[in-house]
């Protein structure tokens, strides 16, 4: 009975040796599983912020007395702890009108515009009640909500109940999910898109399947050709179940153009589609896809502002946000189905998406035709 236990102990050894000796060789795999769990505290820990740092806050101050100065030195110099940056980066205009105003909120330049009147000094002095017109990009739920509870405290603390604010709502009611639920689309489209692609290579060349298509008469580039159509009609039906689904269940409001968010989705499949390909062909087998795939992609979603605006996140990862694809497609996406715009407020975000699309469909391409 001791031999028995001794031999099968020894043989369970050699097993969990075996097994080390597997995974050491995967090198592809070694660094991933490794890393992954560091980088999710960190992107977790400073990603997940709910704070407003640095936020670009336009005032029109149209008020020819001396009482609305007060009140702007305390908004551009409010620190929300001791050692954070400032809440927000004041630009200081007058004679603007709310229409202009409006519409540089529209185009990006501003999270907020706090509109001051002529008379405020006076009616202060008086004692009088007075109006102030506080616009926010309502399209940014979270940066919007933060500055709106600001300016309330800070108007009803300072000047007492006699200072009123008037806040439109430039886009309709907007919920948290309205912001969260295009950036959510481009997200599951990017994971979807690089995952199918890790199984339909990186699986099938580990089952054997890869080797046999290769070996039938149709080429790589029709391969290439055929499974990037296929993702194109998936993720695309995907997005259009998604999107009617928000709409019907959560109430989203979708402003903007189906055709443009359409455009938007297939230029920045066309880019994850390479991205997986590469991933693919730089994996031994699907373990190594796995972590590698995951290394790469899940920690985007906490750097590319899909739960939270990029402003709440510290500057380093803003950086890494710039070189993340699916910040582009997030921010296109918010700005066609909550603000409606149209192709010239996307043009920017198009050219980047373009040119991410053509290297990493090209990287693909060029390493599934060495690998493969």
């Amino acid at each position: 009975m001791k031999m028995n236990l001794k031999t099968e102990l020894r043989k369970s050894w050699i097993i969990m040796i075996k097994e080390f000796r597997q995974i050491i060789r995967k090198k592809a795999f070694m660094i991933p599983m490794f890393m992954f769990p560091i980088i999710m505290i960190i992107f977790f820990g400073y990603g997940m912020g709910g704070t407003v740092k640095n936020a670009d806050i336009l005032i029109v101050n149209d008020d020819t007395g001396t009482a609305s100065g007060s009140i702007i030195r305390e908004i551009g110099s409010f620190i929300p702890r001791y050692g954070d940056p400032r809440m927000f980066s004041v630009t200081y205009t007058k004679d603007l009108s709310q229409n202009e105003a409006e519409r540089k909120i529209d185009a990006g330049l501003y999270k907020a515009v706090l509109i001051i009147p002529s008379d405020y000094s006076e009616r202060v002095a008086k004692n009088e009640s007075v109006t102030l017109t506080l616009l926010t990009d309502s399209s940014d739920t979270t940066s919007s909500g933060l500055i709106i509870n600001f300016m309330r405290q800070l108007f009803s603390g300072t000047t007492g109940s006699h200072v009123l604010l008037k806040i439109p709502d430039i886009y309709g009611k907007l919920q948290y999910i309205d912001f969260l639920t295009p950036a959510v689309i481009a997200l599951t489209v990017f994971f979807g898109t690089i995952q199918t692609m890790g199984y339909a290579i990186a699986g099938e060349r580990q089952d054997g399947t890869l080797v046999r298509i290769m070996m039938t008469p149709v080429s790589r580039g029709a391969i290439i050709l055929g499974k990037t159509l296929h993702q194109l009609v998936l993720q695309l039906a995907r997005a259009v179940v998604l999107i009617l689904a928000a709409i019907v269940l959560f109430g989203v409001t979708m402003n903007g153009s189906w055709l443009l968010v359409a455009l938007v989705l297939i230029i920045f499949t066309f880019g994850a589609v390479g991205l997986g390909m590469a991933i693919s062909a730089v994996s031994e087998d699907m373990l190594s896809f796995q972590a590698i795939s995951m290394l790469v992609a899940f920690p985007s979603m906490f750097a590319t502002g899909v739960f939270y605006p990029l402003s709440s996140a510290p500057d380093w990862m803003r950086w890494i946000a710039y070189i993340v694809p699916l910040t582009y497609a997030n921010d296109a996406m918010r700005t066609i189905m909550i603000k409606g715009q149209g192709l010239g407020s996307i043009a920017h975000d198009l050219i980047i998406l373009i040119f991410f699309g053509i290297f990493y469909f090209a990287l693909g391409v060029y390493l599934f035709r060495r690998e493969a």
